[in-house]
């Protein structure tokens, strides 16, 4: 009988740290994904220039240099 009773608590404490080890990564992930969303926020603006419309992409585009 003990060899069971010893089985029996090996695997709960197995279960019991699965669950630890997977609720911190998935803490860590969401850290991370939030540290993401703030790097993209604050990034720097680039500068287009002047825009103009494009009728076929239904976007605005940088206005092309033309050369005269």
């Amino acid at each position: 009988m003990p060899p069971v009773i010893f089985l029996a608590v090996v695997g709960a404490a197995g279960l019991a740290g699965y669950r630890l080890l997977s609720a911190l990564a998935r803490q860590g992930q969401a850290v991370r994904e939030q540290e993401a969303r703030m790097r993209r926020a604050t990034a720097p603006v680039r500068d287009l220039g002047n825009l103009e419309w494009d009728e076929t992409a239904g976007v605005y585009r940088p206005r092309q240099q033309r050369d005269n």
